[in-house]
């Protein structure tokens, strides 16, 4: 009987799992955002940065297993940013997403919040997300201190809008309706804010991608230039994930809610569903970041004929035409 191997022959540029399927790309996100590697200490990250340095110079001594390298690339694609080589900070790692998530949850699904509250609790929501963009954006393209601090403004102001006009909007279009059955219509409506202002949020802080381009290379890792069309592409992706990572937020929780207030307790105690809906909202998101991550791998590919004119006619070193631009599109 063979044994079957666990661990493929390592690739420092390859991934674990095979990113041309959306399973292997699932599994791929799966570790990372891994809880887990938020509790790396600084001596395992550096012991892994070292062992992966070494085993590129070939200076690795003696060799680890397949299994202790991956396991190695696993920690600090979690933690690194392939662009600038960088830790990112803790919070702002995709690891972190859910469990933070789920706190600021806790403030926006809050029952018939004041208007203070809405505000309050989008203004935290958006400020995490813009952070979160700008921690994992393609890095290939800066931006200043005055672009960013203009970008939060804005991505802020239209959260804020969307999630009070959209409350606004039920209370006068449905005015005549029973109050039940506003009431669950304002349960989509923190959730709906959070999609749509993340799209938003996403196209503000990446603004620069769309306008200026972002870094394209040949499959051996050459830098080709830097192109617009590329820029957007990557920002269509992520922003797509983005609504796909809400949507059975969105969709789930409202109903199951409803559901519970068919249950005598539940229906003389509201708070009693808060817990509740934090832990299913949790256990959604757990699910679906990875899930919608993984539509599109993190290295993404285009054919040049796609591409602004300059790249369409480029040879490699070896004078073969190169058909393929690959680009970082960023989480």
């Amino acid at each position: 009987m063979t044994h079957e191997v666990a661990y493929p022959p390592f690739d420092p540029k390859g991934a674990l799992y095979e990113q041309n399927t959306f399973v292997g790309r699932l599994r791929h996100f799966w570790d990372v955002t891994d809880m887990r590697t938020l509790f790396t200490t600084q001596e395992q990250l550096d012991a892994a940065v070292t062992m992966l340095k070494k085993y590129k110079e070939g200076t690795l001594s003696p060799r680890p297993s397949d299994e202790e390298l991956w396991k190695a690339k696993k920690i600090c694609d979690a933690i690194i940013h392939p662009d600038t080589g960088e830790k990112i900070f803790l919070p702002f790692r995709l690891s972190a997403f859910v469990p933070l998530n789920v706190l600021i949850c806790a403030g926006l699904v809050m029952p018939n919040p004041s208007v203070g509250a809405t505000i309050f609790w989008q203004w935290i929501n958006q400020s995490y997300n813009i952070a979160l963009n700008h921690a994992n954006r393609n890095a290939s393209n800066t931006m200043t201190n005055e672009q960013i601090a203009v970008s939060y403004a804005t991505a802020v102001t239209v959260s804020c809008s969307v999630a009070l006009g959209m409350r606004k909007l039920v209370d006068t279009a449905f005015a005549s309706f029973r109050e039940s059955f506003k009431h669950t219509i304002r349960m989509f409506i923190p959730f709906t804010a959070v999609s749509i202002a993340g799209v938003a949020n996403v196209c503000i802080m990446r603004r620069n991608e769309m306008k200026e381009g972002i870094q394209i290379k040949d499959k051996d890792g050459n830098v080709l230039g830097n192109s617009a069309v590329a820029g957007k592409r990557a920002v269509a992706q992520v922003c797509l994930s983005r609504v796909m990572t809400s949507l059975p937020v969105l969709i789930i929780p409202p109903y199951a809610m409803s559901a519970l207030d068919r249950i005598k307790i539940f229906r003389n105690n509201p708070k009693l569903k808060i817990p509740l809906n934090l832990a299913l909202i949790g256990g959604i998101l757990v699910t679906s970041l990875p899930a919608a991550t993984a539509l599109f791998p993190q290295q993404s590919s285009l054919s040049v004929d796609k591409l602004e004119p300059q790249f369409r006619n480029l040879t490699s070193k070896t004078g073969s035409p190169i058909r393929t631009a690959y680009y970082n599109k960023g989480l």
